[in-house]
């Protein structure tokens, strides 16, 4: 089954909670390239618990001290930028984890405000494929226990390959790119991800194995909503 994501880029609940309604089965709060911090996570966070939609976290980066942060806030999982290495996503797990499987420091905020009894699920983990090092390492990667799945930041991507950024890719050489990390991600039973620009290119990758897509972000859809209208207000179309 696909999974839709929406991306928030504006750290403000009330966004958050209007773009979460449309039925999206995830949301990502961007801290890494968003307007996030971790005061303003928690606020979305708290505000979204309850709801159906799974809150993930893309955090600035991969130090345990934030990771751990996040999940104690109460996040469902994370999609964690540059990873370049198997040991890189090993470590990544270990931080994600209490021991005897993990280091993660013991302090869960937002679980100690659960119900007694409540089930703890463990944080969805998506690692992002978008370096030269971390695609030669994809295979190695996606066979570390603990991660949920690959996930492709096609901007980055396209940077490492000599390309000019930008979403919905049809060079061949990343066409190429793209259907490789979602063949490995389906080897080893994990997920494979996809940020999209366009809900008719993230149907096009379901077709080359992608499962896990992005289809919009709050700051295109209030850009393209408030274009829309003044377009429509400026040139009305002809009757009939």
């Amino acid at each position: 089954m696909t999974q839709t994501n929406g991306w928030l880029v504006l750290a403000d609940p009330y966004a958050a909670m209007t773009f979460a309604a449309n039925g999206f089965d995830s949301v990502t709060l961007d801290m890494q390239h968003g307007m996030f911090d971790v005061q303003s996570i928690a606020a979305v966070l708290f505000a979204l618990a309850g709801k159906s939609v799974k809150r993930l976290v893309r955090p600035a980066d991969a130090t345990p001290a934030l990771v751990g942060k996040i999940l104690d806030l109460g996040a469902d999982g994370l999609i964690v930028p540059l990873i370049n290495s198997a040991e890189e996503a090993q470590n990544l797990v270990e931080a994600c984890y209490y021991p005897p499987r993990g280091r993660r420091s013991f302090g869960p905020l937002a679980a100690s405000a659960q119900p007694p009894g409540a089930p703890a699920s463990p944080p969805e983990l998506y690692v992002m494929i978008e370096t030269r090092e971390g695609f030669a390492a994809v295979e190695a990667i996606a066979a570390v226990e603990g991660v949920t799945g690959l996930y492709v930041g096609p901007n980055d991507l396209a940077l490492a390959l000599g390309l000019g950024p930008g979403s919905d890719r049809t060079e061949p050489v990343m066409l190429e790119r793209l259907a490789r990390i979602a063949s490995v991600a389906a080897s080893h039973g994990k997920r494979a991800g996809l940020y999209c620009a366009s809900p008719a290119y993230a149907a096009k990758m379901v077709e080359v194995g992608f499962d896990f897509l992005t289809l919009i972000s709050d700051t295109a859809a209030l850009g393209k909503a408030g274009g829309d209208a003044l377009k429509a207000f400026r040139h009305p179309a002809a009757p009939g």
